[in-house]
């Protein structure tokens, strides 16, 4: 026997002997362990007893020490041999004080968790006392329930014992009863649905469109109910047909209401599309039928008219009346003729307007039914999830849709209007045209906020050639009118008003907010009426109307002619008339030396009636033509204004041309004036010595030539004054009428062009004041012998030594000549009416001349004494007090001057040169160095000082 094997017998017994305590017998050597962990130290003690692990308790971190020096093959819970383990651990050579060692240390170890075991045992008693009475209780259920067991089993073995054939025969009896009643039951259904063909195609005639889809369904599910007979198979089939044609219907039915919008029958729609659950099939089905119908119907309106006017007009001889429906739509467009155009492009619009109405009203009804469905919606159910997530889906296809609409439109509009050339259009049918362009413009950003830049940018180009076609025939109408003009005041009435012309009756009494074209990035209009709220133009229609119909409302007659009526005749007055006969009393005659008869003055009270000519009124015309277009066609509004300026300026400079007669009077033009007459010409006159040649400015004309029949010269007509009266008032009313219309202007120039504007109002149309004071100057300046009166005043002494009380023979000269004036300025205003304006403005230029001319006759005297200084003074105030009779122009002008000359001469020596200094502006060097050479009490040092101060104010 192997040394391992008796080892391992030896160890059994003692594994048994260890059960009881003993004592150990004394080994020869002992045997001692200082690491439990494999590395052992023998030390041979053979004095040393051994004594036993249980005689030695060991303290709780000595017990855990040797629990943890345990193995971990110990604690396997398999079948694990440790005797084998231990047995591999011997060495080669086997030492008896090794194996007493390692013996030793298992016996310890043993021994410790032999004590914890039983510790742990002794800790758990009492629980495990109280399982085992829970055990014990178990065990008496058990036995309880076993015992129902068994006398149910008793109960049902008597109960089996006492029931008879006979009753379940009866039982078996009522259940084929039950199975034939059920039978039955089906064989009716089955008859029903073979009826319900008839049935449903009265519902869809009836137009019960989710009465006839919910009898399908009901029908399909009863089929699949009763699939099992035999003739349900063929009655299915036959449902699917009819299900399909029914969908087919439907599509039918929402094809109609795409076209035109009718709200009973699309909720009836929305309904039989939800039951078959194809919700999302009905708005791309609805999308589909929108576009195909306005496909659709722009060709059928296009090819209408192009077959009608094709057939009255005799046909084109290349084309027969079958071949216009084959042609694409860009092609038959083409065919519309200049007479057809206008009316086909409003039955477009309006046939548009009905398709994007129709798409308006269905989005209102799903915003109407969704505000429904969420208040009658049970959140918690499945279906409200499902309802939810359809409307999101139609709500984003709706408004995906509207953009995709209005393309469609703008793209069958725009293909139409750039199949015609519209430049040989009448100029009132262009308006026409683009009013109806701009209000679908308007419609297209009320339905979608798109800008429509295809629609504006097909208009833009064309309306940009024909303006300017347009605009040169214009002005060279106007030359040719100017040139024929006669100048004579057309008779309208007192209240003539420019909006009484059609061309400024869109300006009164109409809500103009859809018929502008504005510019997409910077749109003048949307700024100045951002604080209001824009009302929707879908709002503002009924069914049977839209914003095209505006355009075909009837005309107006024009009346505006006076026709003789007695308002605009010319009132004459007697007022006044004691003060003339006391004024000719005072006047004799100097080659007969009588006083002349008196005569009567009347007042007369001028004509209210503005004075316009034919070419004013044609002018006026035209501006409003050119505000029309400004306000339809946005993006060229600047080109049309400067357009529009052309119109003015041409006819200042001709007024100007004709009656501002130059020379002399030249020189007394302002600056501003000088520089806009410069500017017209430059601009806008064609001149004579332009070669040919050369390209010309397409803007610029000739400058016109007076009509022969147009006195300026004689003075019978007081050098043609009615003719300027007209012409200058004429103008002055025109500049008037610009000003008016500045506020409508304005606001459709765009912001940065705007100082072109600014510019024309201030550098054009106010310097209108200066043409009518330069035009009635020239008639002031030949009206009076001015000459004879400075030749009359040069032979009076004014050295004299003794004041007499009689004012000088030169006074009532003048103003006998002024007073003649006066009478025939009363008769040619029965002739040719002259306004209070024209009236006080000639005044005022006859009497800055007269003052000017006593003011240089003043100082053209060489001596002068102080009696003559007074009687300067004295005839100047009589004639003041005359002419005061004469005008009422108030204050005089130039008075100042005279009276200012004339005291200066009393003036100390030293505040001569302070008043030199402060009204040397007023006076010419001539007339101050005149003033110094008369006045005896200053000394030659100071004439020189202040001769030398005039030419350094001179040389300034």
């Amino acid at each position: 026997m192997d040394i391992k094997e008796k080892f391992k017998s030896f160890m059994d017994k003692q594994k048994i002997s260890l059960k009881t305590p003993s004592s150990q017998a004394q080994l020869g050597e002992s045997v001692k362990s200082d690491d439990f962990e494999g590395r052992m130290a023998v030390t041979g003690d053979s004095c040393r007893k051994s004594s036993l692990l249980n005689d030695h308790i060991l303290t709780p971190e000595a017990e855990k020490a040797v629990i943890d020096s345990i193995e971990s093959l110990y604690f396997e819970s398999g079948d694990v041999d440790v005797g084998e383990h231990e047995l591999k651990k011997f060495p080669q050579d086997v030492d008896i004080h090794v194996i007493n060692g390692m013996r030793s240390r298992l016996r310890k170890q043993h021994a410790i968790v032999s004590r914890r075991v039983s510790d742990l045992i002794m800790q758990k008693q009492g629980l495990c006392s109280e399982e085992m009475e829970k055990v014990v209780e178990l065990q008496k259920e058990i036995y309880k329930e076993i015992g129902l067991c068994v006398e149910g089993r008793r109960k049902l073995a008597q109960g089996r014992s006492q029931f008879t054939s006979a009753s379940l025969g009866i039982l078996a009896n009522y259940s084929k009863r039950q199975k034939i009643a059920s039978v039955i039951r089906s064989l009716r259904t089955v008859r029903t649905l073979q009826m319900t063909d008839v049935q449903l195609q009265n519902l869809l005639k009836a137009e019960d469109y989710p009465g006839a889809i919910q009898l399908l369904l009901e029908c399909q599910k009863a089929a699949a109910t009763f699939k099992h007979f035999t003739c349900i198979s063929e009655l299915s089939t036959k449902l699917q047909d009819t299900l399909e044609g029914a969908e087919e219907q439907l599509d039918v039915a929402l094809a109609k209401v795409a076209a035109n919008f009718n709200a009973a029958n699309y909720e009836k729609l929305q309904i039989a599309y939800g039951l078959l659950g194809k919700t999302q099939t009905l708005m791309d089905q609805l999308h589909m039928h929108l576009t195909s119908h306005i496909h659709n119907s722009a060709f059928t309106i296009v090819l209408g008219y192009v077959e009608l006017y094709n057939s009255i007009n005799g046909g084109n001889g290349s084309i027969s009346g079958s071949s216009f429906s084959k042609m694409q739509y860009s092609e038959l467009c083409k065919y519309v003729n200049e007479e057809s155009f206008l009316p086909c492009l409003m039955d477009l619009s309006k046939s548009m307007w009905n398709v994007l109405k129709s798409y308006r009203s269905i989005i209102l009804w799903h915003e109407e039914n969704e505000k429904t469905s969420q208040e009658e919606v049970n959140n918690e159910s499945q279906d409200a999830e499902e309802a939810a997530t359809s409307r999101r889906y139609t709500k984003q296809k709706l408004e995906h849709g509207l953009y995709r609409i209005w393309q469609d439109v703008q793209a069958k509009v725009r293909t139409f209007i750039l199949a015609s050339d519209l430049c040989h259009f009448k100029f009132d049918d262009f308006l026409r045209i683009l009013d109806v362009i701009n209000k679908l413009i308007d419609v297209g950003e009320c339905f979608c906020g798109s800008k429509s830049e295809t629609l504006r940018e097909s208009i833009k180009k064309q309306s940009m050639n024909y303006f300017r076609t347009h605009h040169r025939a214009r002005m060279e109408e106007l030359h040719m009118f100017l040139e024929n003009e006669g100048w004579e005041a057309c008779p309208v009435k007192s209240t003539f008003s420019i909006y009484q012309l059609m061309e400024f009756r869109f300006l009164k009494g109409r809500d103009l907010s859809f018929t502008r074209m504005s510019t997409p990035s910077s749109s003048p209009v949307k700024k100045s009426s951002g604080s209001t709220e824009k009302r929707d133009l879908f709002d503002l229609f009924n069914s049977d109307s839209s914003p095209f119909d505006i355009a075909t409302e009837e005309t107006v007659e024009e009346d505006i002619m006076a026709n003789g009526e007695a308002g605009d005749s010319i009132h004459i007055s007697d007022d006044d008339s004691e003060d003339d006969e006391e004024l000719m009393k005072d006047f004799v005659d100097e080659q007969t030396g009588e006083a002349p008869q008196p005569h009567t003055r009347r007042k007369f009270d001028h004509s209210k009636a503005p004075i316009v000519t034919n070419t004013t009124l044609t002018i006026l015309r035209l501006i409003g033509k050119y505000i029309q277009m400004m306000r339809l066609l946005q993006p060229i509004a600047f080109d049309v204004m400067v357009c529009l300026s052309h119109l003015f300026d041409y006819y200042l400079y001709t007024v100007f041309m004709f009656f501002g007669e130059r020379g002399d009077l030249e020189q007394n033009l302002s600056r501003r004036l000088r520089t806009s007459l410069k500017r017209i010409q430059d601009t806008l006159i064609l001149t004579s010595e332009v070669s040919q040649e050369e390209p010309t400015d397409q803007d610029k004309v000739p400058s016109p030539s007076i009509s022969p029949v147009v006195d300026t010269t004689s003075p019978e007509s007081i050098y043609g004054l009615p003719v300027r009266v007209v012409a200058v008032e004429s103008l002055a009313f025109l500049a008037v009428q610009l000003e008016a219309l500045h506020c409508h202007i304005e606001p459709l120039i765009p912001q940065q062009r705007r100082t072109f504007l600014q510019q024309f109002y201030t550098g054009t149309v106010k310097i209108t004041p200066e043409i009518r004071h330069h035009v009635y100057t020239a008639v002031a300046s030949q009206v009076i012998d001015y000459d004879g009166i400075l030749n009359r005043m040069s032979n009076v002494k004014w050295d004299i030594n003794d004041l007499m009380s009689q004012h000088s023979q030169y006074v009532d000269v003048l103003l006998r000549q002024l007073q003649v004036l006066s009478m025939k300025l009363e008769e040619v205003s029965r002739v040719s009416p002259i306004p209070a304006e024209a009236y006080n403005a000639l005044w005022e230029c006859i009497v800055r001349i007269t003052n000017r001319t006593l003011l240089e006759g003043f100082a053209s005297a060489r001596r002068c004494t102080n009696e003559g200084r007074s009687l300067m003074q004295l005839d100047y105030q009589q004639f003041l007090m005359k002419l005061e009779c004469l005008t009422k122009v108030r204050p005089l002008p130039d008075k100042h001057l005279v009276e200012t000359f004339i005291k200066a001469y009393y003036l100390p020596e030293g505040a001569l040169e302070e008043w030199v200094q402060q009204n040397g502006t007023d006076y010419s060097p001539r007339q101050l160095n005149a003033l110094m050479s008369t006045m005896t009490h200053v000394n030659k040092r100071t004439r020189q000082k202040i001769s030398n101060l005039l030419e350094e104010q001179c040389r300034r």
